[in-house]
């Protein structure tokens, strides 16, 4: 079997897990002196910082969380007690959260504020969650960002995901499709709705 190092330290956590501590001072013990120094390549390419690019949201993946959540122009029950405005949004974007009573809003500003909160509180988290997320194709991260604005931004690694934590972790992005189709709350009265937006998702990944 072999350890997959990105996802291995992905999990370490040096404050709190001393039999992970204990691994590591025993692999450094273990390696040669040479590929711990400051001239190892990997070091030096590991300390290399890196240059930002400006990530933009694809217009494509916008389109699809507007189609699928609908816009409301008043303040709704999103069907477990909480007040909800526009294209599912929850909060504003200043951070205040929408509360019942609050003035109607016209679609522009709806899908403006579902855009800003999908950058800041969704499609920001996912990019340095997701490993091989500037590998990804538009199309790919933007499915992926339709699949968080509805489960939820920690999706990956959390528990319940494991088959699409899996797939991405690997890079195994010809499995990706059949893994997120697993996500329809069988039985459910949404999973019809449910399967239609893992289509439409898994058709913008494939694009």
């Amino acid at each position: 079997m072999t350890i997959n190092l990105r996802n291995f330290f992905y999990w370490f956590d040096s404050g709190r897990n001393d039999n992970q501590n204990a691994a590591i001072d025993l692999l450094e013990s273990s390696l040669p002196s040479e590929f711990l120094s400051d001239d190892a390549p990997w070091v030096k390419l590991y300390r290399k910082p890196v240059e930002l690019r400006v990530d933009e949201i694809p217009a494509v993946a916008l389109d699809l969380i507007c189609e699928f959540e609908g816009f409301r122009s008043s303040v709704y029950d999103d069907g477990v007690g909480v007040a909800t405005l526009g294209y599912g949004s929850t909060f504003y974007e200043d951070g205040m959260p929408v509360e019942y009573g609050d003035s109607p809003i016209d679609e522009p500003t709806a899908r403006q504020m579902m855009k800003n909160i999908a950058k800041s509180d969704f499609w920001d988290i996912l990019r340095v969650r997701i490993p091989y997320w500037n590998e990804m194709a538009d199309g790919q991260r933007g499915a992926l960002l339709s699949f968080a604005y509805n489960v939820g931004a920690n999706f990956y690694g959390s528990p319940g995901y494991t088959t699409l934590t899996q797939c991405l972790s690997d890079k195994a992005w010809s499995e990706v499709p059949n893994a997120m189709r697993l996500y329809v709350n069988p039985g459910s009265q949404v999973e019809a709705g449910l399967r239609r937006r893992r289509e439409a998702e898994i058709g913008l990944w494939t694009s």
